[in-house]
């Protein structure tokens, strides 16, 4: 069993690859993004909450987009956050890792893998050019220009001194795209 770790900017197309590997009996997809919502009422999460952005918690549940709001418009706080919330999340998805026995590749997706604690076998980058992805960010999650670039900035600073094994560029039609990752699924089983 190979454990592959995908990353990206927001809007290249993590979860279009996500959406096509999961069709492959052979492949197991874990979705950092799904594993953060099951860590977001552990007991820490809930009290940095409260105590840095009550805002986003109201008749005590979480809301996402106001605690998104908060996090990828200070990047100090962010910072905080995720050294809160990586650790647990890291946990879980290696719990999953563990519990898996069928697959014979596991590919964990997160925006900024550098934060996630697993040990991969291979790291993938995916890449768009930047005004193709933002298009689609500000289609897709009806997003401000500004939102999209305090995101992305935050990505890139995490991202910066991660190495990564493969580029999967994602500028051209779902087919292509899809091609090319079942060349690089053969590049990565062989390899």
């Amino acid at each position: 069993m190979k454990i592959i770790g995908v990353s990206g900017f927001i809007g290249t197309g993590k979860t279009t690859m996500l959406e096509y590997l999961i069709k492959n009996p052979k492949i197991k997809v874990i979705e950092a993004d799904k594993v953060s919502k099951d860590i977001l009422y552990d007991v820490k999460i809930l009290n940095f909450i409260k105590k840095f952005m009550p805002e986003a918690i109201s008749e005590n549940k979480i809301n996402r987009s106001i605690l998104r709001g908060f996090l990828f418009n200070n990047h100090k706080l962010n910072e905080k956050f995720t050294k809160i919330a990586w650790p647990l999340i890291s946990k879980e998805i290696n719990k999953i890792i563990a519990y898996e026995k069928d697959a014979e590749l596991i590919f964990v997706e997160a925006a900024v893998i550098s934060g996630i604690n697993v040990k991969f076998d291979k790291k993938i980058l995916l890449v768009m050019e930047n005004d193709q992805r933002v298009k689609i960010v500000k289609k897709r999650d009806n997003r401000e220009l500004e939102e999209i670039e305090s995101i992305t900035a935050f990505q890139l600073k995490k991202l910066k001194k991660t190495k990564f094994d493969y580029i999967l560029k994602n500028n051209q039609s779902k087919s292509k795209f899809f091609k090319e990752i079942d060349n690089l699924i053969k590049l990565i089983e062989e390899g």
